[in-house]
């Protein structure tokens, strides 16, 4: 969330990792006014560790009082003063250096602090009680939000707005597609990840456990992990039954929500549950979209290794292999 602050007043401008400065204003991220100032003046770019100044223009640009070299990259620090023109000193000051991150930013901005930087899940306005969860589609590379009461996705771009509380944010996307891109998940890197349900004897707690690349995670109990364990079922009843491995364990959400007893919306919200989690404890968003897959009002449990233990027995195991022909 880098930023810099505009002297003597209340402005706050949060840095794309290539930010443009000048008088063009639809070629510039920061507008700048001025005869002196060209129309691409100067740029603050994140090299991927450090924030770097370059002067592009005729006229020159002044860091701390002292003009820099043309084109030179220099170094930024946490309250170094940035100046554009001699003739009229408006100055920014750099408020924090940290790396380049998405945010959402309200656009009321009566306190330019509350901002949210965008990393994996954000359920809002709270976790407690969400109206919508924003996400990143590894597959579409883009953020997306979820409205939780009618499930309806909606991708975003850079400025784009959606409403939470009655209350209007925007995207501010530091660059396009600035989530790295993953590589689909092939068949030897899901084969590395094995649950294991245990299911207690009224069925009133689950407990999860993965093993992920020969590390045990241990996911504790949770709410959303029945779901989880009951698609895990669908899925091992369709073992048998059906040829190919994509197409087991699919079940509408309809009949999903009959089978627990909740609302459409809280299956919503449980699916987001169980996805966060995954990715606060794996670290990888790529693999969190698989652990609940969806589509067209279906969806299934995305693991291929899994065990379902209730009470002291082993209801089922599954392989993920395919029927032989």
């Amino acid at each position: 969330m880098a930023k810099l602050k505009v002297k003597d007043c209340t402005d706050v401008i949060y840095l794309k990792a290539f930010h443009r400065f000048g008088r063009l204003t639809y070629s510039v991220d920061t507008q700048v006014s001025g005869v002196e100032i060209s129309r691409i003046h100067a740029v603050i770019e994140h090299n991927g560790q450090d924030w770097e100044l370059r002067d592009l223009s005729k006229n020159g640009v002044w860091l701390n009082g002292q003009r820099i070299a043309y084109n030179q990259a220099i170094h930024l620090k946490v309250d170094d003063e940035i100046t554009f023109s001699e003739m009229h000193p408006q100055t920014f000051i750099v408020d924090s250096i940290s790396p380049p991150k998405d945010l959402l930013i309200p656009s009321c901005n009566d306190q330019p602090d509350e901002v949210i930087p965008l990393e994996k899940y954000h359920f809002l306005p709270s976790e407690a009680d969400p109206e919508l969860v924003v996400f990143y589609d590894n597959e579409k590379l883009c953020w997306c939000y979820e409205h939780l009461e009618s499930g309806r996705i909606v991708a975003l771009t850079d400025s784009d707005n959606l409403c939470v509380a009655n209350e209007l944010w925007y995207l501010f996307q530091v660059e396009a597609a600035s989530q790295e891109a993953t590589m689909p998940i092939d068949k030897a890197h899901q084969s590395k990840l094995e649950f294991v349900f245990d299911i207690s004897l009224d069925e009133e707690i689950t407990e999860l456990k993965v093993n992920h690349n020969g590390a045990a995670l241990d996911f504790d109990v949770r709410t959303h992990h029945y779901l989880t364990a009951l698609l895990a079922r669908y899925k091992a009843r369709d073992e048998a039954a059906v040829e190919e491995e994509s197409e087991r364990g699919w079940v509408s959400v309809s009949q999903l929500s009959k089978d627990l007893g909740i609302s459409e919306s809280h299956i919503n919200i449980q699916i987001h549950r169980a996805r966060k989690q995954f990715v606060d404890l794996v670290d990888d968003k790529s693999l969190a979209e698989k652990i609940i897959e969806r589509k067209r009002g279906r969806v299934r449990f995305g693991g291929k290794h899994f065990t379902i233990k209730k009470g002291s027995h082993t209801e089922a195991s599954y392989t993920g292999l395919q029927l032989a022909l």
